[in-house]
Parts: C-alpha cells; structure tokens; sequence
C-alpha cells in the first residue's frame, strides 16, 4: 500500500512539473516576453514564431515586411533583439523600429 502511495504522489508530482512546459507551446505571443521566448524549447519557439507572424497580420504596429520573414529570420531575429532584455515583450520585435 505504501509504494502505490509513493507511486501516486511521484506520478502527481511529475504531472505538476509537466504543465508549465505544456502550456508554454500555447502561451500567447502578444503577451509573450523575451525571457519566456528564450525558455522555450525549438518546437514552442517555432510555433510562436508563427502566431507572432499571424498576429502582425493584424497589428497596426507591425511593420509588414517583417511578417514576410521566415519563421527561421523572425527567430533569429526575436532572438538578437531580446538580448539582454528579458522583460520585453516579444511582440514589439516585430513592431516598426
């Protein structure tokens, strides 16, 4: 009975553990910082990647020929443009500079 215990409380805990890194790939990029972005694993920052492109569609802010970018210079990008600033929003990447 104790090691089904311990079982069930490692299972829990794990599961606990998992969600942040779960909800990290549908974290919205419009609210979205550098530190956040850089935190990411490859898949979540490539999906991110495409909402902030979809999200530029729309944003009277975003420079247009920035959302013509690929997802792999968007990337690059975000990335050189949040160095050293983990709080910014990654969205104003895309903004007109």
């Amino acid at each position: 009975m104790a090691r089904f215990l311990t079982l069930g409380v490692a299972a829990a805990a794990l599961a606990m553990l998992a969600l942040p890194v779960m909800a990290a790939g549908t974290m919205d990029a419009a609210k979205m910082t550098c530190k956040e972005y850089g935190a990411m694993d490859s898949a979540g920052m490539m999906s991110a990647t495409k909402a902030m492109k979809e999200a530029a569609a729309t944003d009277k802010m975003a420079d247009p020929a920035k959302a013509k970018m690929s997802d792999e210079e968007i990337s690059k990008m975000v990335m050189a443009d949040c160095k050293g600033k983990p709080d910014m929003m990654v969205m104003d990447t895309m903004h007109k500079k």
